[in-house]
């Protein structure tokens, strides 16, 4: 019986591992794009400059995501706090009436 608590163990622990990963790294493809296009429109800059300044800060936010999906006490904690993020940049391109 020892046997099969371990292996329940071993999956949860591959799956928290795969959920972890997958929101590193389509989370944080998801969250630094949009973030991007959110600041590419509110950045008071001219239009090639505010890409480009949101484009290089996009890189910091995919790693800090990335850092953050490995770091978070609970993949659930995660998730949500990814979510939540995502939503603040969704939320301001809708309201600019920017075209996703």
């Amino acid at each position: 019986m020892a046997r099969a608590h371990s292996t329940e163990d071993a999956l949860r622990y591959r799956l928290t591992i795969a959920a972890r990963t997958l929101l590193a790294v389509l989370g944080g493809y998801g969250f630094a794009a949009l973030c991007s296009a959110s600041l590419a429109v509110a950045l008071p800059l001219p239009k090639p400059q505010a890409v480009l300044a949101a484009t290089q800060l996009s890189f910091a936010l995919y790693c800090a995501l990335a850092i953050w999906a490995f770091s978070a006490r609970s993949v659930r904690r995660a998730w949500s706090v990814a979510t939540l993020l995502c939503s603040i940049p969704a939320a301001h391109l809708l309201i600019q009436g920017a075209s996703l």
